[in-house]
């Protein structure tokens, strides 16, 4: 049987005699039967093979020659055969397409004895990203708070910050796949975490702002509004240039953009709404805490103690009286 494998070999699929080079490259040179002695099965049931006692005999009389439709490529993994059956995904998202054939083929496809099925690709790839982003994602956060409260010492401040989370979630996770009718994918969940440290920073530079202002003596109010209008300008630059530099992948049509265009439309989305989010929102929702706060600590109308000096009375230590009962030196 070995014989007759190495004639069939040879003839059919060619036998590599030697190695030649070509400059520094070395090539195996094959030789095999010319196309007309094995292009049919007649053609090649007539190769001879050689016996034990030196005749010639067909090939046609030691073995069964027939036409089938089979793999011209054996695939192994982990000593296992299998065979690949590829398919693409358009105008859908991957899980959800993934989700549907599995669920019809268990369904409607019995397998043979010793056969299984194993989901490998992409949808191996969502599933792996998933899992690491439900971690990756909250240990950020905490961080970021931490960080944040080491910054402004205040976690009324490192909250308000985080408020800004949400901001680029509403135009790039949302309204911008809506509008452009984009799947959901892995590559869009990369750029909604790009767009969280953008708006994180702006609310930073705002947050900051306002404190210095406040500590110059300025009310409540007018701290919000001053911080605000100068800080415009750079959350502006910041937000902006992150979403005109994306732009053109974004509004890319050609090879390789459906990986980079959800990712290029969260951004752009997001830094577009975050912008002005950062700058009419933040600033109320800071005022409205820190407002609440200084009422709750028995302040009314402003955050800052006002020490009202009564005249100096006859009296003969020469004391003044603060606020009507507090003395003061």
């Amino acid at each position: 049987m070995s014989d007759v494998n190495a004639v069939v070999q040879a003839a059919v699929g060619g036998q590599a005699v030697t190695q030649v080079y070509e400059g520094e490259r070395l090539f195996d040179l094959v030789v095999r039967f010319l196309p007309e002695f094995r292009q049919d099965v007649d053609a090649i049931g007539n190769i001879l093979v050689s016996a034990p006692d030196g005749a010639r005999i067909p090939l046609k009389q030691v073995a069964s020659i027939t036409t089938q439709t089979g793999a011209f490529i054996i695939y192994r993994e982990n000593n296992e055969r299998y065979i690949p059956i590829k398919f693409s995904v358009r105008d859908r998202d991957l899980q959800s397409t993934e989700e549907e054939a599995q669920a019809l083929l268990s369904k409607e496809v019995t397998l043979p004895e010793r056969y299984r099925m194993e989901w490998a690709g992409q949808y191996d790839q969502l599933k792996e990203e998933q899992k690491r982003l439900a971690k990756v994602v909250p240990i950020s956060l905490v961080i970021i708070l931490f960080l944040l409260y080491t910054t402004f010492d205040s976690i009324k401040n490192a909250l308000l910050v985080l408020s800004t989370v949400p901001f680029p979630l509403v135009g790039g996770g949302v309204l911008s796949l809506v509008a452009t009718h984009t799947n959901f994918s892995i590559s869009a969940a990369v750029g909604v975490i790009s767009t969280l440290g953008v708006a994180i920073l702006g609310g930073v530079l705002l947050i900051s702002r306002i404190e210095d202002f406040r500590r110059t003596g300025l009310t409540l109010r007018e701290a919000v509004q001053k911080g605000a209008d100068v800080q415009m300008r750079p959350i502006l630059m910041a937000t902006l240039g992150a979403a005109i530099g994306l732009l053109p992948a974004a509004l890319a049509t050609g090879i390789g953009s459906q990986a980079q265009k959800p990712l290029a439309l969260v951004v752009v989305g997001g830094m577009l709404t975050a912008a002005v989010l950062i700058l009419v929102v933040l600033p109320v929702l800071y005022e409205i805490v820190h407002r609440r706060s200084a009422t709750n600590g028995g302040e009314k109308g402003d955050d800052r103690a006002a020490t009202t000096l009564l005249p100096v009375d006859d009296r003969p230590d020469g004391a003044a009286i603060g606020n009507g009962s507090d003395p003061v030196g």
